[in-house]
């Protein structure tokens, strides 16, 4: 009778790891996330001295929740690139710190500003100014997300994409 007793807490060590580890399955339904990059939009402010100009871009986030997990996005931080047909270009730093709910089974938007210095501008004018202008390029967002659910805390590397411009 005392054997007996030593098969339940192995039965339930072999079969029951998920649902004793919710982490795991959060994890697994995190990863189902689809962040895709929806809007890039830009504007130029040009001033004289030259040094005064800005260009803002404002840089639209789409997430798309497959799973029944309500995520919380904490944070992100990332770079901006414009991809042109001869070089990549570095435009900037991307980053938000305002948590912002994506919805189970739905999509949700997150808008994030981008910021950068003159010297940056400079070198990448050119390739900005031909994005401005819908000569084709593609922007591309490189980061990490920062995510909670019930909260436990996860990050998800996140990569994406958005052609803009005439297109052949």
């Amino acid at each position: 009778m005392k054997w007996a007793w030593v098969g339940v807490p192995a039965l339930l060590v072999t079969t029951g790891c998920a649902e004793l580890n919710p982490a795991r399955g959060y994890q697994e339904a995190a990863r189902q996330l689809r962040i895709s990059l929806d809007r890039v939009e830009p504007s130029l402010q040009i001033s004289f001295p030259l040094e005064e100009s800005r260009i803002g871009i404002r840089l639209v986030l789409g997430a798309e929740n497959p799973t029944s997990v309500r995520f919380k996005a904490t944070s992100f931080a990332g770079r901006i690139y414009l991809d042109d047909a001869t070089q990549i270009h570095s435009v900037g730093q991307v980053a938000f710190s305002r948590s912002i709910d994506l919805t189970p089974n739905g999509r949700s938007q997150m808008p994030v500003d981008l910021g950068f210095t003159y010297r940056e501008l400079n070198q990448s004018w050119g390739a900005i100014n031909s994005a401005i202008r819908s000569r084709k390029g593609t922007w591309r967002l490189e980061g990490s997300l920062q995510l909670e659910a019930f909260g436990i805390p996860f990050t998800l590397p996140v990569r994406a994409t958005r052609i803009t411009g005439n297109q052949p």
